[in-house]
């Protein structure tokens, strides 16, 4: 990170988790909510200069500029914090960020792991009564895009195979698959990283674009689960491949092969 504002924010939103695919610039984060909408995170003053002491969010939208925004001031998620053996500052502090001198930190109290994941938490709350829940499609009308979510690597004979089955098990049920496997694999290198992480940024595009994810294999890889947690995190139904699938409960995990 090129600025203290910059790594606080990414202990934050650098996961992804909150804000997708972040990027970190200046005092601000900005990343996507879901499709046609983003966020920017910044730390903000509240009338005192140089006293960085909230969070403010920020909620943009293609075609209608900023839908809304929250400040969450720091004292109200953290309340005021005590300074053990500090004789000038014996009723504690608020906690801000200082700008003195074009130098940034933290004035007298440092957050603790848990500070950051309650402010996390406050964020992601807000932000999900925003996220945009896809709308179950009528089957009986109209047919839904269903994302297949395979292994890829490892036995690609295999997984080849298992991607064209499911795919036309949801063609012939008469809804309309979204298979990245047969797609990429014809025009992707999987031993060009830049490449590899080109389509695995496309593969959770295509996630946000359908209205259920189906989820096949023997195992789930971490890619599937990024995959699994994009349609959870956005409202759209995952349906699991009991029979084959065997459970996994970690967390989703970015930057790997498939």
């Amino acid at each position: 990170m090129s600025n203290f504002f910059e790594q606080e924010l990414w202990k934050l939103f650098g996961d992804g988790t909150i804000i997708h695919d972040p990027v970190f610039v200046g005092r601000a984060c900005v990343g996507g909510l879901d499709a046609g909408r983003q966020v920017r995170a910044e730390f903000v003053t509240m009338g005192h200069a140089d006293h960085y002491e909230a969070l403010r969010l920020t909620l943009l939208d293609n075609d209608l500029g900023v839908v809304d925004k929250l400040t969450l001031r720091l004292k109200d998620v953290w309340g005021r914090k005590t300074i053990p053996n500090n004789p000038y500052l014996k009723n504690g502090v608020t906690p801000h960020i200082w700008v003195n001198d074009d130098k940034a930190d933290w004035y007298a109290y440092y957050p603790m792991p848990a500070d950051y994941q309650v402010l996390r938490q406050a964020a992601s709350d807000y932000l999900s009564a925003f996220r945009e829940i896809t709308p179950e499609y009528d089957t009986r009308s109209a047919p839904k895009l269903v994302y297949i979510c395979a292994p890829l690597r490892g036995e690609a004979e295999q997984n080849f195979a298992l991607a064209k089955e499911t795919a036309r098990e949801v063609f012939q049920g008469g809804d309309i698959p979204i298979c990245p496997n047969l797609l990429f694999t014809l025009i992707a290198a999987p031993s060009d990283p830049v490449q590899e992480q080109a389509a695995q940024k496309m593969c959770l595009r295509l996630v946000e674009l359908c209205q259920q994810v189906n989820v096949y294999g023997p195992v789930l890889t971490p890619e599937m689960q990024a995959e699994a947690q994009r349609a959870h995190d956005l409202g759209i139904p995952v349906m699991y491949d009991q029979k084959q699938l065997e459970k996994t409960r970690t967390r989703p995990k970015r930057g790997r092969a498939r």
